[in-house]
Order: structure tokens, then sequence, then C-alpha cells
């Protein structure tokens, strides 16, 4: 079945009883289960090797077809699930919690365009934004020191920058090497395993219309093979959202 015929099929399910705990639809678990692969950017043969499953078992579960639930175990655990999220039973919420839960998880969700961070002009545009959010999803501990480096070189790359005119001038050469310092730093991160994806999101905060925020987003290679050819990111806007009381105090102006 293609992506709409699975559609059709979900609306045509029968209502579940609302007392009585069984496992998700197979049709449901075989849309989560293209939607996550596509979101990762991987091929179906990347998901059978994560979950450690025959190219043919992916193609059945997003077909909707019938399989074991240990093969549905891994293939959630393999696409960041928990074990059983496909195949514990539990009680419908009903339609109208269904609808909720879904706004509360996917509906403050903005997409972001990245790219490699590997140009001047990527560091720039992140160094010329008011703040940084950096996402580090299933990256190790040992990586904390080379991460929290990035942070600080874009921290003085935004002061350095906050007041610069782009046009040539005697700071020129002393900018260019601060790109090539902090592209160095990216270049370690990335020496060591990781993609490193930049971009940058528009955050409007109450009273400051034109703020904007540098995405970058940091990856181990071998758990998000896929990672290099993303071109947008889903950014959850209230990460970016400045504290109520964040202005209140004056010492923030425009």
């Amino acid at each position: 079945m293609n992506a709409q015929q699975l559609l059709d099929k979900i609306k045509e399910l029968p209502n579940r009883p609302v007392d009585v705990p069984t496992a998700p639809p197979v049709e449901l678990v075989a849309m989560v289960v293209r939607w996550s692969r596509h979101l990762k950017q991987w091929k179906a043969t990347t998901l059978a090797d994560f979950a450690r499953v025959s190219l043919s078992t992916v193609e059945r579960v997003e077909r909707g077809d019938k399989v074991s639930d240990e093969a549905l175990d891994r293939v959630a655990q393999a696409l960041g699930y928990e074990r059983g999220a496909f195949t514990t039973p539990r009680l419908p919420i009903g339609p109208e919690n269904a609808a909720e839960e879904m706004v509360e998880i996917y509906g403050h969700l903005e997409p972001v365009a990245v790219a490699p961070m590997k140009t001047h002009k990527a560091i720039r545009d992140a160094a010329k934004c008011q703040a940084y959010l950096i996402h580090r999803p299933d990256v190790p501990d040992t990586y904390d020191a080379d991460i929290a480096a990035l942070g600080e070189w874009l921290d003085l790359g935004s002061f350095i920058l906050s007041d610069i005119d782009e046009d040539p001038s005697p700071s020129e050469r002393g900018r260019r090497d601060l790109y090539n310092d902090i592209l160095k730093c990216v270049g370690e991160l990335e020496r060591r395993g990781l993609t490193v994806l930049s971009g940058v999101m528009a955050a409007p905060q109450p009273g400051l219309p034109d703020w904007k925020v540098a995405i970058v987003s940091v990856t181990p290679r071998l758990t998000d093979p896929g990672a290099p050819k993303r071109r947008h990111l889903m950014v959850d806007r209230r990460c970016v959202a400045l504290p109520p009381n964040a202005l209140s105090d004056g010492s923030a102006t425009g």
C-alpha cells in the first residue's frame, strides 16, 4: 500500500473498545514508520541495518503487513521509540485526546532549512543571530568539551560581528581568521565522527520582531547516517522562546 492507501485504511478502521487494551493497528504503525524514516532521511536498507531485520521485513511493516512483535520492537528502537511502542496493548485515548496529543507533540514544530556548517557564510549567518540553539541527540558525554567550545566560538563571533559593517575594511582579514577558527572547531567534531548542520530560524519575540536564532545540529554519523543530506530540521518553537520576564528588567535593548 502507498501512503494515501494507508491513510484511507486508517480512516476506515473500526472504533476500538474503550475498555479493552489493544495494540496499535498495523496500518497506523506503517504510517508512523514511514514518516519517521523519511524524517531521518534513511533508506529502507538503512533502517533494516539499524533494526537488525531484513529489508523485506521493513517493506512489509511499511505496507501494513503482519510481522512478528520482535521485528516491530527492533524497528521501533532503531527509530528512537521505546521497545513495545508498536506492540504493547493499550487503552485507546479517544479522538479528541488523540488530537490534543498530536498538537502537543507536533503542533509547535517549524521546519528550518539547514546545511553542513562548512562555509564562511554559514558561520557568519549563525554568528549574526541574537541567540543559538545546539541540538545534540544521541551524542555521548565524551563530546561535551568540544561542543561547549563550539558554543563559545559562536558567542565570540556574535560579539565581534554584532556591530561590524560587512563592507571590505582593514578588519576583513580578522573576520576571515575568526571564521576559519570556528570552522576548525567544526572540523574537529566531524573528524571525531559527528555531523554538524546549521541554519537560521526567525523567532520573533514580544518587542523583538527581528529576533533570530542559529540552529546547530550535532549528530553521530554512526547512528544518524542520513544527516549530511538533511536539508530541514523540525524545531519546537517553544525551545527558542525567551522566558516571560527576560526583558522586564530593562537589561536588553532593541
